[in-house]
């Protein structure tokens, strides 16, 4: 199967826009205008397909899958040919104790010589039962394996179409009855390991293209039934989640993983995030910001001392530190407490210096609480960062 992610030089992983420049690049190398030979024309249809093929989300996932499973069936027949050169030879002797022959002189020479072939028949009998024993054992054990993968395949596409059709719980259930059925067949664990990787590397994909329900089974199936409890899976289970609108059970997930302080400040903008859009909870959501902003400033003192406000850089400050002091901002400005508003908003200004709907609140803040001249001093902060604000107050600055 013609690989169209390394024609093109790209990875599996490679934006539209990088496989849009590749593209571009060979097509100037091999166009028929530019390049006459017969291989080079040859060269730009398969770049021509390949390009067509990745730059469509449909068929690029199409792909993707039919490429996923040209490689495992390559492990899978690899492992099979691996496993038959093992089990090739076995030494029919390896259970045989040698015992020399007691030589008693015979008075026939003719006797002797027949007692001689004689044995000899027997060892060359012994020695090809033994290899036609093994032949047919390794026979047996191969059909057995080829038996227990086709039985696996067809209880991973029923799972498959249990969750699909909306019965995830008892898609879950049947997993662990896959595992079981196999837990005293020793010859399928590479099989099972490959495949895994395979569901996991194929929810990695789709959970890049936003396919969060693909994606969000994918993460299931490998960690019901490896067991595992990887904290970047279950973010990336919790985000499919939030995108397929199940917000709690998001929440529950990033609740465990901030408990176990995995990237505890992302964990908490997500939460409040969720709880302020989602399910519109503002005051639980401002009890996560109220957390976060209590760390983010004990963060700031233990790294700056209380001179912090003068050496906080905006660039190293983290996206989430900025996003939960602008969401925080935002619920106290909708609450009318403009006075807690404007001191984050005016933190919010310094870190995104660009974010017009922050200059708007910060501005309408200072009006609220009389203070004109800070009001103004925004405003022209915010024309002289090229933003031009439509005002619902009039505002005189001269």
């Amino acid at each position: 199967m013609e690989n169209y992610y390394k024609l093109l030089g790209v990875s599996e992983m490679a934006t539209l826009l990088e496989i849009k420049s590749a593209y571009k690049r060979l097509a100037k190398a091999y166009h028929p205008d530019i390049n006459p030979s017969i291989q080079a024309e040859e060269k730009f249809k398969l770049i021509s397909t390949a390009y067509t093929v990745l730059s469509n989300h449909e068929l690029r996932q199409a792909y993707d899958l039919k490429l996923a499973q040209a490689r495992l069936n390559a492990k899978r027949a690899s492992i099979r040919a691996q496993e038959k050169k093992q089990s090739a030879y076995k030494n029919p002797y390896q259970n045989y104790t040698y015992r020399p022959p007691v030589y008693r002189p015979s008075k026939d020479k003719k006797t002797e010589r027949k007692a001689t072939f004689y044995a000899l028949g027997i060892v060359a009998s012994v020695a090809i039962l033994l290899y036609i024993g093994v032949s047919i054992f390794d026979f047996i054990q191969d059909r057995k394996l080829q038996n227990k993968i086709s039985q696996f395949d067809e209880q991973v596409q029923h799972a498959d179409s249990l969750y699909y059709s909306g019965k995830v719980q008892a898609a879950l259930n049947f997993i662990d009855k896959i595992k079981s059925s196999n837990e005293d067949f020793q010859a399928i664990k590479r099989y099972e390991i490959d495949y895994l990787t395979f569901r996991r590397d194929q929810a990695n994909i789709d959970y890049k293209n936003k396919a969060f329900q693909d994606a969000l089974w994918g993460y299931l199936f490998f960690m019901e039934y490896s067991q595992s409890q990887n904290p970047d899976m279950q973010y990336k289970l919790a985000v499919c989640y939030r995108n397929l609108r199940e917000p709690n059970k998001a929440i529950f997930i990033l609740n465990e993983l901030m408990n176990n302080n995995y990237k505890r400040m992302r964990m908490i903008a997500l939460i409040g995030e969720i709880y302020k859009e989602e399910l519109n909870d503002q005051e639980v959501a401002m009890q996560y910001y109220q957390m976060g902003l209590s760390s983010i400033l004990a963060e700031f003192k233990s790294v700056y001392g209380n001179a912090y406000r003068l050496l906080v850089s905006a660039e190293r400050t983290p996206e989430s530190y900025k996003s939960i002091y602008f969401n925080a901002a935002e619920i106290l400005y909708h609450q009318e407490d403009y006075n807690q508003a404007s001191k984050l908003l005016e933190w919010v200004t310094f870190f995104k210096p660009q974010k017009q709907i922050a200059y708007k609140y910060l501005i309408h803040s200072y009006y609220q609480l009389g203070n004109k001249k800070e009001a103004c001093d925004v405003f022209k902060k915010a024309e002289k960062m090229d933003i031009r604000l439509q005002l619902k107050f009039e505002l005189n600055c001269n």
